[in-house]
């Protein structure tokens, strides 16, 4: 195989000149991580990539280490894991060149900025539920009329009760998680949402934050939990690479 045809893996895209800077290894091979310039861009690559990469802890550690290597000198735009092109003149005229525009604006709307992710869960679901049932009469006047009855001949009430009871906790849920978008939004410039991925869990959102407004980001973050009172549980992690903002998946 040359090496004008021979297969790279593409980590993300930065600005041709930006210092680049790694102290890992790329995600396969023993090459090093290297830079294909073009026009004012360079594609953050790798050589001998595997053919193909399934989503294992191992690949995501490996490709995350490398743009997060990136991410300490440089603006990047991170790829998904297993982006891999096959030749360095495709990742010049299908990445750089064909979407050197959209990828230069992208540039210019994370220019020192980063992801926080922001995920908020109630931490007593049975509280909550019992909040639920003390804002509505009429699910509390049903819930009293069921439970003196005997279960056998009340089995669709009781399901229309469990659906009401659920309709309101999801409407509970999104205006909980509309205030919290809400108080943390001035902090931010660009905010991200996306499905809770539990039952329990009120908000699930990617927020782009100046790095210099990254402690008081935090610090917002922290007087949202103590003004709680332990009712919510916060996990806040970063500063990320803004995949939720400009993830790129190859041309």
């Amino acid at each position: 195989m040359t090496e004008e045809s021979a297969a790279v893996y593409l980590y993300g895209v930065i600005r041709d000149g930006d210092a680049l800077v790694l102290d890992v290894p790329p995600i396969n091979g023993d090459g090093p991580v290297h830079t294909i310039p073009h026009r004012g861009l360079a594609a953050v690559v790798s050589d001998d990539p595997l053919p193909r990469y399934e989503l294992t802890r191992k690949n995501v550690r490996g490709h995350q280490a490398v743009v997060d290597s990136v991410m300490r000198t440089s603006d990047i735009l991170p790829t998904r894991l297993g982006t891999v092109l096959p030749s360095p003149r495709s990742v010049v005229e299908d990445v750089l060149e064909k979407r050197w525009g959209e990828l230069r604006q992208l540039l210019e709307h994370i220019a020192g900025r980063a992801e926080l992710s922001v995920k908020v869960s109630w931490t007593d679901l049975q509280r909550i539920l019992r909040e639920v049932v003390a804002d509505d009469r009429g699910l509390r006047v049903l819930r009293d009329r069921l439970a003196k009855r005997p279960a056998a001949v009340t089995y669709e009430a009781r399901i229309g009760l469990g659906g009401r009871a659920a309709q309101l906790l999801e409407a509970k849920r999104a205006q909980e998680a509309d205030e919290l978008v809400s108080a943390l939004e001035p902090q931010a410039v660009g905010v991200s949402r996306s499905d809770p991925i539990s039952e329990s869990m009120v908000l699930n959102a990617a927020f782009l934050v100046e790095r210099k407004r990254a402690d008081a980001f935090e610090a917002a973050v922290g007087d949202l939990d103590h003004a709680s009172g332990g009712r919510l549980g916060f996990v806040l992690a970063g500063p990320l690479p803004p995949y939720s903002f400009v993830g790129l998946d190859g041309p």
